[in-house]
């Protein structure tokens, strides 16, 4: 199978910015590959002189095209080519922009035979469904170690066999510029509307943003799931079951506040990379961001990464999408045994946190990494993870936001954010633009879910 990777021109209005992108956004998005075909893994391992020996493998992802995340798996792969005499891991797969369907055509198709692949936890439900998911019940108990059912939930089966475990599990909290809000004299936001007139405030357009969030459609895979994370802000839900909520109280609410910060404190029509380069070069306050942005941006400016701090989102629940990313073997593969041994090997609890570390993560995906002793000392020096823990903030996941259209997250996606075009034009109010999705949804329900 071919993997490329492209950007799409966006369709949007002329930048308010005059800047060209460079680097990847705060959130998982495209890296500064463009359109460059990928024909070959991004990250090999070992000698040359060992390596032609071994079975190669690879781990279908998103995360080669990300700042820091990128040289994190580079080390853990260097680490493990380093130590087998049988198996050399690489890492392939496509920016995050373009992975899930990318994945969704490969599988579907059965041109994707990478022994390993890397799930959103949108992906990871339905690749589990589908049956395209293995058991890791073996590389668990070699490894020795019990992953926590709190986040594995969605992906064990009834007899208790656990089919993919976290990579990373993030959080959604209100992360800021202290130097900035310090400089305008503005606390944190702690209610909606204070979340509004602080970005304003925060606002000296062309120079600086009070807040960013992804917003263009040529990048709408990190537009939807950024604004998925929205329906908290006022206690509500995408669906309940089989039966859409686009065009209630709560859904409606949410996305006028969104659409109130876009027109006035948002910078528009650039893309994720641009936004990391304003950011890490001052010029973005705040946004609703997930705990992994830290990393892309102390790789990006290490000088703004010591100002980062963190608060719960600003609403009276504290509800924050909590998402997690599991590693799974992919049933098309056809190198099990070496997948395993990498899989064992990844697994315990020194390696696992060495991988966590080099993200710049801190939820475990299982109680024994809380013991190794560098992992609990690295805790202790996070000085911006405040908002994103437990409390304050109070995780929920996908799944409890979408009903069943969690197996059709991407779909629903794209009906909220096709017609939230026409309110963003001024052509129409939210409601009546999520009245028009509640519509498409329902017909979309009626095929199947």
């Amino acid at each position: 199978m071919t993997k490329k990777t492209s950007k799409e021109s966006s369709a949007s209005t002329a930048s308010e910015v005059a800047l060209q992108p460079s680097r990847r956004s705060f959130v998982k998005g495209v890296g500064a590959v463009g359109g460059a075909a990928l024909a070959a893994p991004l990250i090999t391992g070992a000698p040359a002189a060992r390596a032609a020996d071994k079975v190669k493998i690879n781990i279908t992802t998103w995360m080669g095209f990300e700042p820091g995340r990128h040289e994190a798996w580079q080390a853990m792969c260097d680490a493990f080519n380093a130590q087998s005499d049988t198996t050399e891991v690489a890492l392939s797969g496509w920016p995050f922009a373009q992975y899930v369907n990318q994945v969704l055509t490969g599988l579907e198709s059965g041109s994707l035979t990478d022994d390993l692949i890397m799930s959103t936890p949108d992906l990871a439900v339905r690749l589990f469904r589908n049956g395209y998911f293995l058991p890791l019940t073996e590389q668990i108990k070699a490894a020795g170690v019990t992953p926590n059912p709190k986040i594995h939930a969605y992906l064990t089966n009834a007899a208790g066999a656990v089919h993919g475990v976290s990579i990373v599990t993030v959080n959604f909290g209100l992360l800021y510029n202290s130097d900035l809000l310090a400089k305008a004299k503005v606390k944190p936001a702690t209610t909606p509307e204070t979340l509004l007139s602080s970005a304003k405030k925060l606002t000296k357009k062309p120079n600086q943003y009070g807040f960013w969030h992804p917003n263009i459609m040529a990048e709408e895979g990190d537009f939807w799931f950024n604004l998925q994370n929205w329906v908290n802000m006022y206690d509500g839900v995408w669906a309940k079951g089989k039966t859409p909520l686009a065009n209630s109280p709560a859904v409606v609410k949410a996305l006028q506040l969104w659409l109130d910060l876009y027109n006035s404190a948002i910078p528009k029509g650039i893309n994720n990379a641009a936004a990391t380069q304003l950011a890490a070069n001052g010029r973005i306050a705040q946004g609703f961001w997930v705990s992994a942005a830290v990393n892309v941006l102390k790789s990006t400016n290490p000088a703004v990464y010591a100002k980062l701090r963190s608060v719960a989102l600003p609403h009276a629940s504290k509800k924050a999408a909590s998402r997690v990313h599991p590693i799974s073997l992919n049933k098309l593969g056809k190198n099990k045994a070496n997948a395993d041994e990498f899989l064992t090997w990844l697994f315990k609890p020194e390696n696992m946190a060495d991988l966590t570390m080099k993200c710049l993560d801190f939820i475990p995906p299982f109680p024994e990494m809380t013991k190794v002793p560098a992992f609990q000392a690295y805790l202790k020096d996070l000085t911006w993870i405040d908002g994103f823990l437990t409390p304050p903030s109070v995780p929920i996941t996908p799944m409890d936001m979408m009903g069943s259209f969690i197996t059709k997250s991407d779909e629903y996606g794209h009906i909220v954010l096709t017609n939230l075009q026409a309110a963003i034009n001024k052509k129409v109010t939210v409601q009546q633009a999520m009245d028009k999705a509640q519509t498409q949804l329902v017909a979309l329900a009626a095929k199947g879910l």
